[in-house]
């Protein structure tokens, strides 16, 4: 193989890629302003939301005001950048509530129920279904009403202790038992809080590697079967290169659309969870196998399409093909958002190993945890799937397709 032919062949892809703005906007420009604007417009209509809460006080007591005035005030802080509107209602019977809002009843008897030693007491909660923010709002109900439950019990407990002439605490009375959690990182050392950060933060870095896939197949299609159907590609045959120079000149340039796309890809991502009020957390092994694992990647996207492009008679038949390269890649990648892959049966993983993709999910997770080992060994073998397809696809890649189109 020629190094001067391929560079020739990468020259003019990368030529005829340069003349294709809406491509290079699709791959490049898009993901950087589309995964941005998508938290600025979601956070922008989040803000916009508003709830009308009615807390309707039946009981009349100053233990019922003194709940509904600390609910109320609860509430309104509750949801920074949400306006919860809260009403406070005395005197109001059969009460009704307007659709979309919410109503917390404090019925008669309530203020008597918590007083009682052995009392109970109930508040009512009327709820619209079908609205996110009203299932957020009745969970702020329900988490305060556990906090006043608990100065309730206390002040009962504390109540019992000077009645009987005996001095407790009251907090290790009713919490005797503390749980501690520690992580261990790899190697059985301490991992702490920011390692488990950095843990959940690969397994997002890991579901990003999705977006990689996509230009990659969409360009070799184009650029393999399309240039044979318009009759272009049977002319590189004229110049010179050998099939296999011009094949890897072309996945050499659908090589650099996919890393451009990773980069911008990349880029998006973190911009989207710190617009969106979330940080990724990334360890330097993470971020260098997060980079490795996205170039290879491209790689063997770009041969994989090849040799299903070469064995394609149409470029509708190329994309279908490649399309199911897609949709197992998004389950791979998809489920590394809520799979541990070390916890699956050993026939299992196995078989999921058998997929190229998910090595490169693996080497990102196993970097999070600093296991540099097994994260050269998902890479090695990544790169034996790579070279494998590209082998594959050289093979396929002969002159009676490229003329003959079967």
């Amino acid at each position: 193989m020629r190094l001067w032919a391929v560079k020739a062949i990468l020259w003019k892809e990368l030529l005829d890629l340069s003349r294709d703005y809406k491509t290079l906007a699709y791959v490049v420009v898009l993901p950087l302003v589309a995964l941005p604007g998508l938290a600025i417009f979601s956070g922008g209509l989040y803000s916009a939301q508003s709830m009308d809460v009615y807390i309707v006080d039946e009981d009349g007591s100053e233990t019922s005001s003194l709940f509904a005035e600390g609910l109320a005030e609860y509430l309104e802080r509750g949801l920074p950048g949400v306006a919860v509107n809260v009403e406070i209602l005395r005197g109001v019977e059969g009460f009704d509530t307007p659709f979309g809002s919410i109503a917390v009843v404090i019925p008669e008897g309530f203020s008597r129920g918590l007083e009682d030693l052995d009392g109970r007491a109930s508040i009512r909660l009327v709820v619209t279904p079908g609205s996110p923010l009203a299932g957020q709002v009745a969970s702020l109900v329900e988490g305060y009403a556990s906090l006043f439950e608990e100065a309730v019990v206390e002040s009962r407990v504390s109540r019992l202790a000077e009645a009987a002439g005996v001095e407790v605490d009251v907090e290790r009375l009713l919490d005797p038992l503390e749980v501690e959690r520690e992580y261990i990182g790899f190697g059985g050392g301490a991992a702490g809080a920011r390692g488990e950060a950095v843990a959940m933060s690969a397994r997002v870095v890991a579901f990003s590697l999705f977006f990689v896939v996509n230009p990659a197949i969409v360009f070799v299609s184009d650029s393999i079967v399309g240039e044979r159907e318009r009759r272009t590609l049977e002319k590189l045959l004229l110049t010179g290169a050998s099939r296999l120079e011009i094949l890897v000149g072309k996945v050499a340039a659908a090589a650099a659309l996919g890393l451009a796309a990773a980069a911008a890809d990349s880029l998006a991502l973190v911009a989207f969870f710190t617009l969106s009020g979330f940080s990724l957390l990334l360890s330097p092994l993470l971020v260098v196998s997060w980079a490795a694992s996205s170039a290879l990647l491209v790689i063997l996207t770009a041969g994989i399409t090849a040799f299903i492009s070469a064995r394609s008679e149409t470029i509708r038949s190329a994309q279908s093909g490649s399309f199911i390269v897609l949709m197992i890649a998004l389950a791979i990648y998809f489920s590394a958002l809520v799979v541990d892959y070390s916890r699956l049966p050993a026939w299992l993983s196995v078989l999921l190993q058998a997929i190229p993709f998910t090595h490169a999910s693996l080497a990102v997770i196993k970097a999070s945890v600093g296991d540099l080992a097994a994260t050269t060994i998902h890479m090695a073998v990544l790169t034996g799937f790579t070279a494998l397809f590209i082998a594959a696809a050289a093979r396929e890649f002969s002159s009676e397709r490229i003329i003959l189109l079967r």
